[in-house]
């Protein structure tokens, strides 16, 4: 593109017309008008708001961040405030220099949006919260309590990185913009369908609600680790070497992935999966490690288990955030016995005639 300072007189003319159309139909709401067809059946002039178009309407495709809307709310106004006088007045030609303002205001401001555009959007909740995020799309974030999501969209892309804790996925179908979302080292790719996340430490729980997704980077058995659909219900894919596989979902389907182990597919209930979102917690055979673990999300107060009580398996439902009840219960249920450390932590072991 040849800069601003080379421009002809007549250059910089159309441009500036051409800048100014574009914030007029803008803010009158409308694509076209009688006397913006005239103007622009002129081949030069058409030439000049293609030119100033293409930025503005990337914006508008891509700019529903509060940043992009902020840059193209400034260009707005300081761009009427330059052309109000051209609006008012039929004839006359503008200067060179105002030209050059206006379109400065215009590209800058999508330079200065692109910029910004490069970071990532993080969303964020702590200890016991809960937040439903409106993505740029149409796609939608549910965030558990502890939870980190970092979101960066592109013309071609919707990437999205779980960085901790858990999230509900809502996509919005769009098969030109295939929809990932990073997990630890697998990922999760989707165009229009709902899933469950659930990082758990160094465990990933992904559970398909709605659609169909494609889960990569999945740890399989070295002798069965071309791409297919997920095994039945409740088989572990043996193996002594795990390699990494694509492994597709369908609907009612969790897949639980651990460091240096064989992936395992089972059928999980949703309302289960998702209860987190009523403020529940459902076990159903569940280490009470990993229940711990999950009942600590909530709670300012780390339930930590040692030794064969990590192993012990539980099932019911609990209170998101209730940790004392969480202990209770177990105590009095599991051979296991509780300790309330000097860092307000708890830790559970068994008991002496305990298994």
């Amino acid at each position: 593109m040849t800069s601003i300072d080379q421009r002809s007189a007549d250059e910089l003319r159309r441009l500036q017309e051409a800048a100014v159309w574009r914030v007029r139909l803008t803010e009158d709401g409308v694509g076209s008008s009688e006397a913006f067809e005239t103007w622009r059946a002129d081949a030069g002039n058409a030439a000049a708001f293609d030119e100033i178009d293409e930025p503005w309407r990337r914006m508008g495709e891509e700019g529903a961040s509060p940043e992009a809307i902020s840059a193209r709310v400034g260009a707005l106004q300081r761009a009427r405030r330059s052309g109000r006088r051209r609006w008012r007045a039929r004839s006359g030609i503008w200067k060179a220099v105002a030209a050059i303002g206006v379109i400065g205001l215009l590209l800058g401001a999508f330079v200065g949006w692109r910029w910004t555009d490069a970071r990532p959007l993080v969303y964020e909740t702590g200890m016991g919260e809960r937040r439903v995020v409106q993505l740029a799309d149409g796609s939608t974030v549910s965030l558990d309590s502890s939870s980190e999501v970092r979101v960066r969209y592109s013309a071609d892309a919707r990437q999205l990185s779980l960085e901790r804790g858990q999230a509900r996925f809502e996509v919005a179908h769009d098969t030109g913009r295939p929809f990932t979302v990073r997990a630890g080292d697998q990922i999760v790719v989707a165009t229009g369908t709902a899933f469950n996340i659930d990082m758990l430490g160094p465990e990933v729980l992904v559970t398909l609600l709605d659609g169909r997704i494609t889960v990569m980077n999945v740890p399989v058995d070295t002798a069965e680790s071309a791409p297919r659909s997920g095994r039945a219900s409740g088989s572990a894919i043996p193996a002594e070497q795990p390699s990494s596989a694509s492994v597709n979902l369908t609907p009612g389907q969790q897949i639980v992935i651990r460091p240096a182990t064989i992936a395992e597919v089972k059928p999980v209930s949703a309302s289960r999966a998702t209860a987190w979102e009523t403020g529940q917690l459902v076990f159903e055979d569940e280490p009470l490690s990993a229940a711990a673990a999950r009942v600590s999300r909530y709670s300012g107060r780390r339930i930590a288990v040692e030794g064969p009580a990590a192993d012990l398996r539980i099932s019911g439902v609990f209170k998101a955030g209730d940790a004392g009840g969480f202990v209770d219960i177990v105590s009095r249920y599991l051979p296991v016995s509780a300790r309330s450390e000097s860092s307000g932590e708890i830790t559970l072991r068994t008991t002496p005639d305990g298994v």
